[in-house]
C-alpha cells in the first residue's frame, strides 16, 4: 500500500470520525467546510480502490473529484470511471443517470462517442427473450444507429453495426414467434402480416428463409396454389440449398412447377415489395 493511499485513507477515517462525533453535538453549532485532499492524492486513491475491486469506495472518491474539482481536466475522467463501474456492475439506472449528467456537462468531450456507446450497450444488455417485450431492443437499435450516424469513424461504429445485426435477428425472431402463434390459431391474415415484416425489414436474418416457407404453407392451406408456388420459387432462387426450400418444394411440386429464373439478382425485399402491397 503506497504512502499516498495510506494518507488519504487515514484522512477520510478522521473526517468520518468527526462526523460521527458531530451528530451528538449542538445542532446550532456552525459547521466548517469539509477538507478534501489535493486532487492528485484523491484521484490516485479513487483509482487504487478501482484496481483493488473496491468499487463502492472508488465511486465515492471519484464523486469527490467531480464535485470538489469540477473545473479540472480530471473531473470528466472521474465521471467516465463512474459510468464504467455502474455499467459493469449492471446498475442500468445509475449508468443512464450518470450518462445524462455527463452529456449535459461535457457535450463536446473527446470521449462522448464512448459515453453514447455505453448508453447503447446498457439498453442492449437489457434485451429480453423474443417472447417478451422488445422495448429495450428497439431503444438499443436506435442508439447504435445514432453512433454510426454521429461517429462514422469512431472505433465504436463497427461494433455498433455488429450489434445492429444481432438486434435485427432478435426483432425478426419476435415477429416469427408471433407469426407461428397466429398460424396455430389459424389466424392467417395476422400470420401473413408478421411474415411480410420479416421479409421486408429483416431479409438478411436467419428467419427470412422460414418466413418464405411459412407463406408457402399458408397459401397452400388456403387453396391459393399460385401464391404458394410464387413464394416457393422465390425461396428456391435465393436459398435453394436450405431445408426450408426442400420442405416448400414437397408442398407445391408438380410436373408444371419450375423454379423461377431471374435475369439479375436483386435484394429479397426489393423483389417482394410489390407482393405485399395488399397487406399494408
Amino acid at each position: 500500500m503506497n504512502r499516498n493511499y495510506r494518507q488519504v485513507s487515514k484522512y477520510f477515517f478522521i473526517i468520518f470520525l468527526f462526523a460521527l462525533l458531530g451528530c451528538g453535538s449542538n445542532t446550532n453549532q456552525i459547521k466548517k467546510p469539509e477538507k478534501v485532499p489535493p486532487l492528485n492524492v484523491l484521484y490516485k486513491a479513487a483509482y487504487k480502490f478501482f484496481e483493488d475491486g473496491d468499487w463502492n469506495d472508488s465511486i465515492l472518491l471519484f464523486q469527490k473529484v467531480e464535485t470538489r474539482y469540477s473545473f479540472s481536466e480530471w473531473a470528466p475522467k472521474a465521471s467516465l470511471m463512474i459510468i464504467y463501474m455502474y455499467y459493469e456492475t449492471g446498475d442500468s439506472f445509475k449508468t443512464l443517470e450518470n450518462i445524462k449528467k455527463f452529456k449535459k456537462l461535457y457535450p463536446k468531450h473527446e470521449n462522448i462517442d464512448y459515453v453514447d456507446f455505453i448508453r447503447a450497450l446498457t439498453f442492449y444488455e437489457n434485451i429480453n427473450v423474443i417472447s417478451r417485450d422488445q422495448t429495450y431492443t428497439n431503444s438499443a437499435l436506435k442508439e447504435f444507429k445514432k453512433i454510426i450516424s454521429n461517429y462514422p469513424n469512431s472505433m465504436y461504429a463497427e461494433d455498433s453495426r455488429l450489434k445492429i445485426d444481432l438486434i435485427n435477428e432478435q426483432l425478426a425472431g419476435k415477429e416469427m414467434y408471433i407469426a407461428r402463434y397466429y398460424m396455430k390459431k389459424s389466424k392467417w391474415a395476422g400470420a401473413i402480416k408478421r411474415l411480410s415484416i420479416i421479409i421486408n425489414k429483416y431479409d438478411q436474418t436467419i428467419y427470412s428463409k422460414e418466413a418464405l416457407h411459412r407463406l408457402v404453407e399458408i397459401y397452400y392451406n388456403l387453396g391459393n396454389i399460385n401464391e404458394a408456388k410464387k413464394y416457393a420459387s422465390i425461396l428456391g432462387y435465393n436459398f435453394n440449398n436450405s431445408k426450408w426450400y426442400k420442405k416448400s418444394y414437397k408442398i407445391v411440386a408438380d410436373k408444371n412447377y419450375q423454379i423461377e429464373k431471374a435475369e439479375t439478382k436483386k435484394k429479397l425485399k426489393d423483389r417482394l415489395k410489390k407482393l405485399f402491397e395488399f397487406s399494408k
